[in-house]
């Protein structure tokens, strides 16, 4: 095909929409509802363009064969100013809308005509999530994800033409919906109309505190998008900078939560072993994602048997601060505060679930979103590129490679195959990098053998896929060995609370940075991690063992009759 745009003749291939020709070759085009990884509706009208004279959004018409194009001229902008201001007349706060357009390459508006919609109430009443319906521009990114991509159905729309707005399902609370608190509706708001509930102004305030210990710790997929706040590449790890930047902020102690995904590969690897060697509640399905566990309570309870015992990483890693730690450092647990950085908000509500607390003290105080982090960072005016490299702290110092692939779907099954493997056979497997466990796609399914045994295996990304796994299962219960289900697309790295804009493309990169991270560590598998086996040694005594049992495992409920 060839296509003119903007004077500028280009021989085309494949197919693609017009605002895609444009990226591609360096032509700006504004946007305000589009996405990348959604179908784009052009409901905002706002990249409007002239095609052999006629006006047509540009995000969601494809090109075609002698189409002259125009993406700037005086009727165009003329056009998309009216088309912003509709969009406008939603929005409450009106400082706010031009801070929004001037982020999407809108030229400035000299006043809003619109009169704003009635606006909704401020639902805070989930632990994850707050809606707040006063900048919503109907742009439907949420409903998309959350129905299409998480099939949770937990936003939609209510009322006809001018009298639109997003709501939650079947006019209830948050709280009270079949919401699982993945927040990608809150990673794909624009608008901050739907945000993670923030926690990081009541951290900066008890770090003031002298009486309490304050530790930080801090999941593998934070390092490698953290920076992406900060005005870096997509894909760039920060690891040292990010501890410093943290001692900087005040924390006592700052963790690597990878440590804790050692503990939980220990754990899951030696569970997988006593299920296979008993044929008993196979396939296991890993426990590591609190929103999928929320969705398997809430859709699926009848699987529930067949979930890993193991508490997800930074529940195991909290739950040995508050114990092993303590002991080691002769401080009271209560007067200890864990902070976990996380790239989820359906941590926010795992960390106060009742089963995540032992002895009436929870292994986690606060949860902050890779957002949060940036936020609370740079209330101390740190810039994070200019921070000195440090290392984690000791006793647990950091994890090995295995655990720095959790941030990636199939990071975790593939860190339990490399232990499993030495359990079941005491050797180590001959290439540590499990390669047909890795790759983009929301449902892989792959086979490996260990010694005379062949392990089914399946890897999941997004709920839409868990959903259809969960299906099979019920025809053919016995095909899968082990499997591993991650809410988010692309797994943590693409979690709800990592940095905007969050893309496939994004994803990939932040996906090869965390596993260039664990070939440059010096032990790969948890077992080989020399701070694993001096804890179990010192503490634990054994993976499944009694005291691992009571602090590193949990059990889960039917919530299928009720709200989260």
């Amino acid at each position: 095909m060839l296509v003119t745009i903007d004077g500028k003749k280009i021989k085309v291939n494949k197919k693609c929409t017009i605002l895609e020709l444009a990226t591609k070759n360096g032509i700006k085009i504004p946007t305000l509802c589009y996405h990348p990884d959604l179908r784009s509706d052009g409901k905002c009208g706002v990249c409007v363009v002239e095609v052999n004279g006629k006006l047509m959004t540009s995000c969601n018409n494809d090109i075609s064969d002698g189409m002259i194009i125009q993406t700037t001229n005086e009727r165009i902008i003329k056009q998309r100013k009216i088309n912003a201001q509709l969009v406008g007349c939603n929005f409450e706060d009106e400082e706010e809308f031009r801070k929004w357009l001037k982020l999407s390459n809108m030229p400035d508006i000299d006043e809003l005509k619109f009169k704003p919609h009635a606006s909704q109430e401020l639902d805070d009443s989930s632990h994850d999530i707050v809606m707040d319906f006063k900048n919503c521009v109907l742009c439907g990114r949420c409903i998309q994800k959350c129905r299409d991509i998480q099939t949770v159905n937990a936003i939609c729309y209510k009322g006809r033409a001018n009298a639109t707005v997003v709501t939650k399902s079947l006019g209830k609370k948050l709280i009270d919906t079949n919401c699982v608190g993945c927040g990608q509706c809150s990673l794909v708001c624009p608008t901050n109309a739907i945000r993670e509930k923030e926690s990081y102004k009541e951290i900066k305030k008890l770090l003031k505190d002298p009486k309490k210990h304050i530790i930080a710790q801090t999941a593998p997929s934070i390092r490698v998008a953290l920076g992406e706040e900060f005005g870096l590449e997509a894909g760039i790890s920060v690891t040292g900078q990010m501890v410093s930047a943290l001692k900087k902020v005040g924390f006592k102690k700052v963790f690597d939560t990878n440590f804790g995904a050692d503990l939980t590969i220990m754990e899951e690897a030696s569970e997988l072993i006593e299920r296979i060697r008993k044929n008993k509640d196979l396939p296991l399905i890993t426990s590591c994602c609190p929103a999928w566990i929320n969705f398997i309570e809430t859709f699926y309870p009848e699987y529930l048997n067949h979930l890993s015992s193991c508490k997800s990483p930074h529940q195991m890693f909290g739950a040995l601060i508050k114990t092993y730690y303590a002991q080691k450092t002769k401080i009271n647990p209560r007067d200890i505060i864990v902070v976990s950085i996380m790239p989820c908000t359906a941590k926010k509500y795992e960390s106060c679930r009742e089963e995540m607390s032992v002895g009436g003290i929870r292994d986690v105080d606060f949860v902050i979103t890779t957002r949060e982090c940036a936020k609370l960072i740079k209330s101390f005016n740190i810039d994070l590129k200019l921070e000195k490299k440090m290392q984690f702290d000791n006793p647990m110092g950091p994890g090995s490679g295995g655990g720095a692939i959790f941030a990636s779907s199939g990071g975790v099954m593939e860190s339990a195959i490399r232990t499993a493997h030495y359990f079941l056979t005491g050797k180590e497997y001959s290439a540590i990098d499990f390669k047909v466990l890795r790759g983009n796609s929301g449902f892989r399914e792959a086979s490996i053998k260990i010694g005379n045994k062949t392990l089914n295996l399946a890897i999941i990304h997004s709920l839409k896929n868990a959903r259809k796994i969960l299906e099979i299962l019920k025809k053919t219960r016995h095909k899968y060995h082990f499997i591993e289900i991650m809410a988010c697309p692309g797994g943590c790295i693409g979690g709800g609370g990592q940095p905007k804009p969050t893309s496939k493309e994004i994803i990939k990169k932040r996906a090869k940075a965390s596993y260039e991270e664990d070939k440059s560590l010096e032990f790969r598998q948890a077992h080989k991690n020399p701070n694993i086996i001096k804890v179990y040694m010192e503490f634990l005594g054994k993976p499944l063992g009694k005291l691992s049992k009571k602090l590193l495992h949990t059990k889960y409920s039917d919530k299928s009759k009720c709200g989260l």
